[in-house]
C-alpha cells in the first residue's frame, strides 16, 4: 500500500539510455511492463542477477513494504541521489538493461544481529559474516544518504526482499 503512494507521488524517475539524461513517467512505465513498483539496485546487485539461479536478496534500511508475489522491475543505479527536492539530485537509473523480478520472501525491521548467512548469500556470496556486511551497508548508504551517521545508518536495521529474477527485457531505442 505504501509503495503505490510512495511510486504515484514521484511522477518522474531520471534515466540514462545512451549518452542522455532523460526524465520518464513512472505510472505509464509500470503499466507498459505490468510491474507493481521499480527497485532500484546496485550494480553488484545487478552482475548477481546475471548468474543462475537468478536469486537477489535486496537489503533496505528499515523496512521496505515490497510485497509477496507482487513483480518489480530492477533498474541499475548510475548515479545515487535522493528524492527530496531540497537536497541533491535524483538518482540516475538505466534502462539498458532491466530485469523484472518476483518477491519471493520479506521481512521488515530486522536487527543485524538477527542476520545469519542464508540472509547475504546471494547477494554478498564473499562475505562471512554480519560485521563485513555492516560494512557493505553502511558503505552503500553512504553514497546516497550523506546526511546519515554510521550510527544512524547501523541503527535503522534492515529489511530484505528476496526477488527471482523471471525475464529480462530489452529496450527499443527510438
Amino acid at each position: 500500500m505504501q509503495n503505490e503512494k510512495r511510486s504515484s507521488g514521484l511522477n518522474k524517475i531520471f534515466i540514462k539510455s545512451e549518452d542522455e539524461i532523460a526524465s520518464l513517467n513512472i505510472k505509464k512505465f509500470l503499466e507498459k511492463y505490468n510491474v507493481y513498483s521499480i527497485i532500484r539496485i546496485q550494480k553488484e546487485d545487478f552482475i548477481f542477477l546475471k548468474t543462475k539461479p537468478k536469486i537477489l536478496t535486496h537489503f533496505n534500511l528499515q523496512f521496505t513494504n515490497h510485497q509477496k508475489g507482487k513483480k518489480y522491475a530492477l533498474l541499475l543505479i548510475i548515479k545515487p541521489g535522493s528524492f527530496d527536492k531540497k537536497k541533491d539530485t535524483p538518482p540516475i537509473l538505466s534502462l539498458e538493461n532491466i530485469y523484472v523480478a518476483e518477491c519471493i520472501e520479506t521481512r521488515n525491521n530486522i536487527n543485524y544481529d538477527q542476520l545469519n548467512k542464508e540472509d547475504f548469500r546471494y547477494s554478498f556470496p564473499n562475505i562471512k559474516n554480519v560485521e563485513q556486511l555492516k560494512k557493505v551497508i553502511v558503505k552503500r548508504y553512504n553514497q546516497s544518504m550523506k546526511d546519515l551517521s554510521k550510527e544512524k545508518i547501523l541503527s535503522l536495521g534492515v529489511g530484505i526482499t528476496k526477488l527471482k529474477g523471471i525475464k529480462k527485457i530489452k529496450v527499443n531505442k527510438s
